[in-house]
């Protein structure tokens, strides 16, 4: 069993920030086979324990995307599946970064509160866009070199499930509900009593 990745102390800061997940599908949420029946049918094999983390994270709140190049009716029906909302999944889109930012304007949520994963030159500006860009461990090289968090397991066989728990384990579970700001007493003005502190 692979170890955990390590996790310096900035990328943990930037672990804790996050509220959304933006992946691949082929060579992320598969293993980048495609297979086909005789009759022209798609087929593809998903890990059930990657599905299992992405409920684990919707259910707490979680948002959840997938942005894929290609389109797929077996992705979709995985996407119902899992009960991810329909307008969280971009199929065909050739320019994923437009996508991803598409994806941040429908959630109300910063770059930097999102991790992108992805395993292939498609990929480069949403790992770069995003707070934190993952990759398998099976990615190519130029998405390794332009990840900062690499997972230990390959795309299709647990790489997102290590994801999932490691932004569990970060956040110890907690929502994705964005922080109230704490209110604050207003600035006195000029002729204002400022009272004593009460003890």
């Amino acid at each position: 069993m692979p170890a955990k990745p390590v996790v310096p102390e900035d990328l943990r800061t930037k672990l804790l920030r996050v509220r959304g997940l933006i992946l691949d599908v082929d060579g992320v949420l598969t293993d980048g086979s495609l297979m086909y029946t005789d009759d022209g049918r798609e087929i593809k094999s998903f890990d059930a324990k990657d599905g299992m983390g992405l409920v684990l994270l919707r259910e707490l709140g979680y948002r959840i995307g997938i942005i894929s190049s290609r389109i797929s009716r077996v992705v979709e029906a995985r996407c119902r599946e899992l009960r991810l909302p329909p307008e969280n999944l971009l199929q065909g889109e050739l320019d994923k970064l437009a996508a991803m930012e598409r994806l941040l304007n429908l959630w109300d949520l910063k770059h930097f509160e999102v991790v992108a994963v992805g395993d292939d030159l498609p990929d480069l500006g949403i790992l770069r866009r995003a707070g934190v860009g993952a990759c398998p461990s099976d990615a190519v090289q130029i998405v390794k070199d332009a990840a900062i968090l690499h997972l230990t397991r390959p795309g299709g066989h647990g790489a997102v499930r290590e994801l999932c728990d490691l932004i569990l384990e970060i956040r110890k579970g907690a929502r994705a509900d964005p922080l109230k700001p704490v209110p604050t007493e207003p600035e006195p003005e000029e002729g204002d009593v400022i009272p004593f502190p009460s003890r």
